[in-house]
């Protein structure tokens, strides 16, 4: 379906699927000049000129910036603190960050030092105190307690929330601990990470919520649900109807019109939306309002209180303001 793509929206060379966690921690925010990028503080001054070819925001008060074609970390005055050396690289998160060097996927610490070997295929941001990552073809779990990498048998495994990575089987969707361990079967189509205790899936072509608690799935009535979070999840009536998409809680009650032809999950109080198909995406608050303008040709939801937005082709930051952070 059409509101997939906002999940899927690729920035160019901005996006790395490995640098999920952001955090505008130092109060700075990445700034576009031209093909340039540095950074800015809330009030627009520039307080790290444009001179990257790409740059993240900040998080744990280090940023992901790109040179020369290479990965490094910059803090909030500047100053290199790992140097642009590394072919990938992610958001630094619990005190580490996944690398690329010489093919291999490893964690650096702050000092820029190898707290886990490059022996990977694959590595993802560390979350809730371990990292999923792929060795040998195959993809585990690395507790951070013992850092040692648990092989699994699943195709893949996502990031850690609330406890549960979700995993991916022969096609199908389910959970495991930090250990490795499954905690429910891979038998859903779909399923995303759990939030508030709840996530929403597809079981047999029917969409409903699992809960945490009791791992019971219990179908709901709708054509499509999306991810849980904040307590709400975007959900579709009908696939030919005009206004087909809107917000329901893990009851399945509607919390909010389905006066909408696309919407994307709630984020710290905001959430994007899609009016028209022709129209433009802006964001809502939980009571419907809108708080940030329809004039957005692709947009992410809010991390860290910014968000991506594309505008005529120029992609940039924006803030809950609204303001945009680049060189008019």
């Amino acid at each position: 379906m059409l509101k997939k793509l906002l999940f899927t929206i690729s920035f160019a060379t901005f996006c790395i699927s490995s640098a999920r966690a952001q955090s505008t921690d130092s109060g700075l925010i990445p700034y576009r000049s031209g093909s340039k990028w540095g950074y800015a503080d809330k009030a627009g001054k520039i307080i790290i000129s444009p001179r990257y070819n790409a740059a993240w925001p900040f998080s744990e008060n280090l940023a992901l910036v790109m040179s020369g074609g290479k990965y490094g970390y910059i803090d909030a005055s500047g100053r290199v603190v790992i140097k642009a050396a590394y072919q990938s690289a992610g958001a630094f998160s619990e005190g580490l960050a996944p690398a690329k060097s010489k093919g291999r996927w490893g964690y650096l610490d702050k000092a820029g030092k190898a707290a886990i070997p490059f022996e990977y295929e694959e590595a993802l941001t560390v979350s809730e105190g371990a990292a999923a990552a792929k060795k040998d073809k195959r993809w585990g779990v690395i507790p951070l307690e013992t850092k040692q990498f648990i092989p699994t048998k699943y195709d893949e495994i996502y990031p850690f929330s609330e406890g549960l990575a979700r995993v991916k089987s022969g096609g199908f969707y389910g959970y495991i601990d930090k250990q490795g361990a499954e905690a429910i079967p891979p038998v859903y189509e779909q399923a995303f990470p759990f939030d508030g205790g709840f996530t929403s899936a597809r079981f047999r072509r029917t969409f409903g919520f699992i809960s945490r608690k009791t791992k019971i799935f219990k179908a709901k009535d709708f054509f499509d649900i999306g991810p849980v979070s904040e307590g709400l999840a975007h959900a579709e009536k009908l696939a030919d109807a005009p206004g087909r998409c809107g917000y329901i809680d893990v009851n399945g009650v509607e919390r909010l019109p389905f006066n909408y032809f696309m919407c994307a999950s709630f984020n710290e109080g905001l959430a994007p939306v899609l009016k028209t198909l022709s129209g433009k995406w802006g964001f809502i608050d939980k009571t419907g309002k809108e708080l940030i303008p329809f004039k957005y040709d692709e947009v992410s939801s809010f991390k860290g209180g910014i968000a991506k937005a594309v505008l005529q082709g120029k992609f940039f930051y924006i803030d809950r303001r609204g303001t945009e952070y680049f060189k008019k």
